[in-house]
């Protein structure tokens, strides 16, 4: 019983985190506002991170700006399809839980996203078109 309200709290301070951090990227432009954190990354080197953009892609897409917040960072919409692919995942296995496929666990899944992630690093930093459209 106990291990049960360990596990529903738990699930609880999740959402309501996550549903705060959503609510703050709202609201809030990153953009407009110097409380929000900078990227360490681009502040030392003058390089765009893999991760560069992100904070005004995520206020882009929930301001309903989807093309805007690609432009932002067009990684971080591979990451949202990743996550929902989860979810989408765990809401299918609750309602049909016979053993399927999941492509994220295969063996060969993490290197391939590091290599995406890699090149994505690589090509945003090049300052020539069409490279330069990756930058945000």
């Amino acid at each position: 019983m106990r291990g049960k309200i360990l596990k529903y709290s738990l699930i609880t301070l999740a959402l309501l985190l996550g549903g705060g951090i959503v609510l703050l990227y709202y609201f809030i432009n990153p953009a407009d506002q110097e409380v929000m954190p900078k990227c360490m990354f681009h502040s030392t080197t003058g390089l765009h991170c893999p991760g560069c953009g992100s904070q005004r892609a995520l206020h882009s897409f929930l301001q309903g700006n989807i093309i805007q917040g690609f432009k932002y960072n067009l990684l971080i919409g591979a990451g949202i399809l990743v996550l929902l692919y989860k979810v989408f995942l765990l809401i299918r296995a609750k309602f049909y839980p016979e053993k399927r496929t999941n492509l994220l666990y295969n063996t060969k899944t993490p290197w391939i996203i590091l290599s995406v992630i890699l090149i994505f690093w690589l090509l945003r930093n090049i300052p020539f078109e069409p490279f330069s459209y990756l930058a945000p």
